[in-house]
């Protein structure tokens, strides 16, 4: 990393100390030699490690670096993006749009997905708020504004579905069944009994096998 010192500049009545040349970042400024030697050798160990970022990059707001940078580049079908900005504006920004991305801790998140619990409809509901939550903040580090995504904590915690334990039916309750539905509709029981197909893939079924 060809980075120095620019010399000193005066501001005031103080000195203060440049360090530049660092290839893709501004120049810093600190008020004593010893703080900027710190900072050049934290730097130049993170650039060796590819972990380096900036953290004045890291002081946008997360309201603000959605609507400039990750809103932006949103891709996929309509629909989907329109979950994605509803998703944002709705549950994400009111709650965390204003802190600083560098000042996201796993504590404003554990905060968060449990205010998030009390207030979003279903468990799966509120999984996808904390999934495109993840992604912003992935983006971000991608971006060189974050070192890490706190939404990898190992505190961070997603809510998880209960297991419901469900009890398969009898064969004759199957039967029984299969027998007072339409014909039209029996089909759909015989292959759900003898082929151990899914729902969906039993609708989906087409009469010629495809």
């Amino acid at each position: 990393m060809a980075a120095g010192w620019e010399g000193t500049a005066r501001y005031g009545k103080g000195k203060r100390y440049k360090v530049a040349g660092i290839p893709g970042v501004r120049d810093r400024s600190f008020d004593t030699l010893e703080d900027a030697k710190a900072w050049l050798r934290r730097a130049a160990t993170d650039e060796e490690r590819g972990e380096f970022v900036d953290p004045r990059d890291g002081s946008i707001a997360l309201a603000d670096y959605i609507e400039q940078h990750w809103a932006p580049g949103r891709v996929g079908v309509p629909k989907t993006q329109d979950n994605q900005e509803r998703r944002a504006r709705l549950h994400i920004i009111p709650y965390l749009g204003q802190i600083p991305l560098r000042n996201i801790t796993a504590a404003d998140l554990r905060a968060y997905i449990a205010k998030l619990g009390a207030t979003a409809s279903s468990v799966d509901y509120q999984r996808g708020i904390l999934s495109e939550l993840s992604s912003i903040l992935e983006a971000a580090v991608d971006d060189k504004r974050l070192a890490r995504n706190p939404m990898h904590a190992k505190s961070v915690r997603w809510p998880k579905a209960l297991q419901e334990r469900r009890e398969a039916w009898l064969l004759a309750t199957a039967m029984r069944v299969r027998d007072v539905i339409s014909p039209r509709s029996r089909i759909a029981v015989v292959l759900g009994l003898g082929c151990g197909l899914r729902q969906g893939e039993v609708f989906g079924l087409s009469p010629e096998g495809r």
